[in-house]
């Protein structure tokens, strides 16, 4: 009997084995396959390595971006890079963390932005920095300023009876707080705080752009525009495409043979399958691979209890 359920047993890992190999033979085959073809086709004609990094969405956290425009640096292959922006700006912290990073980039490559829909408030600090900023006729660019929303419960709280206090050490620490009014001086401690961003932003557009300061309500006052407008505002160099954009790089950084846009690197789908990510993929690796982990716990405890119920119907028997 015992004899029976061990070979059973090795019968289900000899299985589970199998289907481990060919995920993991899935996993590398098309990375294999795309290699040897563009061995095959670098070699018949060869290219000149560009880098090219997408930036959607919010801008919250610059990490992904920095390590990114980090490594392109460091990489001598690389002779410029290409950023293409969809976003409706952020924090600017994180847009002007970038910004500092890009500017250190450009004294060593050219660095060129391609906007084709929407590069807005916080996400225009990026191409600030860059050697030139290309964009459709019809995408919006600018909406250059600073905002601090201040939403308030308080009337809410009291229509439903709750009471809200505060222990607090330090006068302003509760400044804008939702839960109650906002008093005179921290309206005004709140504003300070605003212009000062403000200041820094049209500082460091202004010097990038070579844009005049003193002209700032024209283009700084917190209105969007079109790229046929922003190209007379010269917030951006000129209108056009990500095509455009690959030429003007390849003529910035003086390459003579065609452009291959090169990728961040991604962790393959096995290793982000295991729990090993980037920082973009963290949450859905550490949710999918405890999934999968789950998943095979419960295969295991499923076919042992099966193994124990044969078991004892014999026995019964």
């Amino acid at each position: 009997m015992n004899s029976t359920k061990h070979e059973k047993s090795d019968t289900f890992f000899y299985y589970i084995k199998n289907i481990f190999m060919v995920l993991l033979f899935l996993s590398v085959a098309p990375t294999i396959i795309s290699n040897i073809k563009t061995s095959i086709v670098d070699a018949i004609k060869p290219k000149t390595d560009v880098g090219y990094l997408k930036m959607n969405g919010v801008l919250y956290d610059s990490s992904y971006y920095l390590k990114r425009i980090d490594e392109f640096s460091k990489d001598d292959n690389i002779k410029g890079l290409i950023i293409k922006i969809n976003s409706p700006g952020g924090m600017p912290g994180s847009a002007q963390a970038i910004y500092s990073e890009l500017k250190k980039f450009k004294q060593k490559k050219p660095v060129v932005v391609v906007v084709e829909n929407l590069c807005a408030s916080a996400a225009y600090y990026v191409p600030a920095a860059s050697s030139k900023i290309i964009a459709n006729p019809s995408s919006l660019v600018g909406s250059v300023g600073v905002i601090l929303e201040l939403p308030n419960v308080k009337e809410l709280l009291n229509s439903w009876k709750i009471k809200y206090s505060y222990i607090q050490s330090g006068k302003y620490k509760t400044a804008g707080s939702p839960m109650k009014e906002t008093s005179g001086a921290e309206i005004d401690y709140l504003q300070k705080l605003a212009d000062n961003t403000y200041a820094q932003f049209i500082k460091d557009v202004a010097q990038s752009r070579n844009i005049s300061s003193k002209d700032f309500a024209k283009w700084a006052d917190g209105k969007i525009f079109t790229g046929t407008q922003a190209l007379d505002l010269k917030l951006i160099d000129q209108l056009g495409t990500l095509e455009d954009g690959i030429d003007v790089i390849k003529r910035l950084a003086k390459i003579e043979t065609e452009v291959k846009l090169i990728h961040p690197q991604k962790t393959s789908y096995l290793l982000r399958m295991l729990g090993a990510g980037d920082e973009e993929y963290g949450m859905e690796t550490q949710t999918f691979a405890q999934s999968v982990g789950s998943f095979a716990s419960q295969a295991y405890s499923t076919f042992m209890h099966q193994q124990a119920s044969e078991s004892n119907s014999i026995k019964m028997e």
